[in-house]
């Protein structure tokens, strides 16, 4: 069971922005890749930072999901039971995401009597409100296992794209839902035969009697849940239940015929999410988040918060005052925007059911899917052994963020290529510049930009601030909309406008005007105050040391408020520290490093009728 925090959790507030802020919960079946950190950890850690930093009332959740075949198969392959693999690798997952600076309020894990509580009170309410059924439902039985086998204990060709090597629940390749029945030419796994159909008692949430409700929250929310709106036509009832799975959140024992069945693993670990805070907060404080009594009043909607709901709307009124953001892969999305809203939307009164949901394509390894369960890619741990920083992790992987509807690529060249380019090169570069010509202190200017001396390069700054306001806008609405890698982009924009501004006029405030030279400076400090704030939610450690060179305690509020007209926070007079104290944060890769990395990292892989075998994926078998 999670621990409860040292540090005193927020609670949801009267005229206050309450986000809560949840990751996908990932199977602790083996260290998280790359992949899975920015799908959904590091994209949710992101987002947290970003509103908090905005003065928002932020609880961020996250855990991992212990339950479900993967968990079963991994302990086998490893000789110890379920509970004991779910204890080593909530650890590794705990670690690892310690390294990369994760700020969890909470993270936690499915394995405990609250979770079991929680599922079984939900479970129990959507019975009485009739909405689960009980119907007999063919399943794959296996003679040679002596039981049923079910979602990845079976492979077979998806029924939508052909796929053939699609899982028992859902194809790898187009993420389509499926009933395990709809498998083309199904082999069991374990003994490669082919499963008979044979009867079996399942319980099955009603989906048809919120169609037109999920639907128009689909809609409402864009492509990301209109791709999976769909599956509601055809899907009149989810299976919630499985045989023959002995680890799991088992059903009810009263109800008669269901002895030795669990539930969907998927559907489980969807309540994870309100099990996991009710284990981090005292008594029952989590339902302040998770199912208000009463609504809360929103703070006021302005221009600049667009991702807010006016007061009035459709919003379900436990859903008025907490604003539910979840952070997942595309192959994530049909549970979390359909099941897990149909699961907690007919209940009285209802739970907060998720009004954002951001999800990414994939970030692939060297043209392939990283995986967990092949041992394919870059894992956390390996990303410790380069001696890089987290930073510098983060950095990439968000700049690569697979945010359209595209997949993103990871080669160690491009990691070496991005840092030297992007990060030293142009973030580098801007801080430099400016802490190299200050020498220690801002410098009292003897004239204002408007004033007459300093005729057109007045003017020059002028254009200068006004192009900074609409990249601070656009920026502020892109990190709302979770729109991270263009949020990072717009950063690199503004830090390129800097550079050429400060090369623009560089000779000639250094020959000429004095006066000229320190308007120029004040500008130049500001600006990098400026693109270190807007890289926090980035890159927090390094803006840690920035703000130290800065002279600035770290801010809160508004960002937009950091540059009004032409005057910035820093003034003149203003102590600065200088280039040397944070050089080392900016020094340059290795190109060579890339081919080391990847011959020790990376992986060797074949796909030619096999499975991928990877060497990295067998040398973690022997230890």
């Amino acid at each position: 069971m999670v621990s409860k925090q040292e540090k005193v959790l927020p609670l949801p507030k009267p005229g206050e922005r309450n986000i809560l802020v949840t990751s996908a919960l990932p199977y602790v079946n083996n260290v998280p890749h790359l992949g899975n950190i920015i799908g959904s950890v590091l994209s949710a850690d992101v987002f947290a930072r970003f509103w908090r930093g905005r003065g928002g009332n932020v609880l961020f959740v996250g855990g991992t999901d212990e339950f479900g075949t993967t968990t079963s198969l991994r302990a086998r392959e490893e000789g110890v039971a379920p509970q004991e693999l779910c204890d080593k690798y909530y650890k590794i997952h705990k670690d690892v995401y310690e390294w990369f600076n994760i700020s969890f309020d909470i993270f936690g894990r499915t394995t405990n009597d609250r979770h079991t509580e929680i599922t079984h009170d939900i479970f129990k309410e959507l019975w009485e409100e009739g909405l689960i059924e009980i119907r007999d439902s063919e399943q794959l039985w296996c003679e040679q296992c002596k039981g049923f086998v079910f979602d990845r204990l079976v492979e077979g060709t998806c029924p939508e794209c052909g796929c053939e090597e699609a899982r028992g629940d859902q194809c790898g390749d187009c993420d389509w839902v499926f009933d395990i029945t709809e498998l083309v030419e199904p082999k069991c796994k374990i003994h490669g035969g082919r499963p008979a159909l044979r009867p079996s008692k399942h319980l099955f949430l009603k989906l048809d009697i919120h169609g037109p409700l999920l639907e128009n929250q689909a809609k409402e929310q864009g492509e990301n849940w209109l791709v999976n709106a769909k599956e509601i036509n055809g899907n009149s009832s989810i299976c919630i239940t499985r045989d023959g799975l002995d680890w799991g959140t088992p059903v009810p024992g009263r109800l008669a015929g269901f002895d030795g069945k669990v539930f969907y693993p998927w559907w489980d670990a969807l309540l994870g999410y309100i099990s996991i805070t009710a284990s981090g907060m005292e008594g029952e404080s989590w339902r302040a988040w998770w199912r208000p009594s009463t609504p809360i009043a929103m703070k006021s909607h302005d221009d600049n918060d667009s991702s807010f709901y006016k007061p009035g709307d459709n919003t379900p009124k436990s859903d008025v005052g907490v604003r539910l953001s979840q952070f997942l892969g595309a192959d994530n999305i049909f549970f979390h925007g359909i099941l897990f809203p149909a699961t907690l939307l007919p209940l009285d009164p209802p739970y907060t059911a998720p009004r954002h949901i951001a999800s990414t394509r994939f970030l692939t390894y060297q043209g392939g899917r990283f995986s967990k369960s092949l041992g394919v890619g870059v894992f956390g741990d390996n990303a410790q052994q380069t001696g890089l920083s987290a930073d510098v992790f983060r950095f990439f992987l968000l700049q690569s963020r697979p945010e359209g509807m595209e997949d993103t690529d990871f080669t160690w060249d491009r990691l070496v290529e991005v840092h030297n380019e992007l990060f030293v090169g142009k973030i580098g570069r801007l801080v430099r510049k400016v802490l190299t010509d200050l020498n220690g202190v801002v410098p009292h200017s003897h004239d204002h930009i408007n004033g007459p001396l300093l005729s057109s390069m007045g003017q020059t700054i002028k254009r200068f601030n006004g192009g900074v306001h609409k990249l601070l806008v656009q920026y502020v609405t892109q990190l709302e909309n979770s729109e991270l890698r263009g949020g990072l982009m717009t950063t690199l924009e503004l830090t390129c406008g800097g550079i050429a501004l400060l090369d623009l006029v560089s000779n000639r405030v250094m020959l000429t005007d004095t006066c000229e030279r320190q308007a120029v400076l004040e500008v130049g400090i500001n600006l990098v105050y400026l693109v270190v704030r807007m890289l926090e939610p980035y890159i927090p450690k390094t803006v840690e040391s920035l703000y130290e060179v800065l002279g600035v305690e770290r801010p809160t509020g508004r960002l937009e408020k950091d540059w009004l007209g032409d005057q910035g926070p820093i003034k003149p007079g203003h102590e600065v520290g200088k280039w040397e104290e944070v050089e080392a944060l900016f020094e340059r890769i290795w190109p060579e490093k890339a081919k080391m990395w990847e011959l020790k990292f990376g992986g060797k892989k074949k796909r030619k009728g096999e499975v991928l075998v990877c060497e990295e994926a067998k040398r973690r078998e022997k230890i």
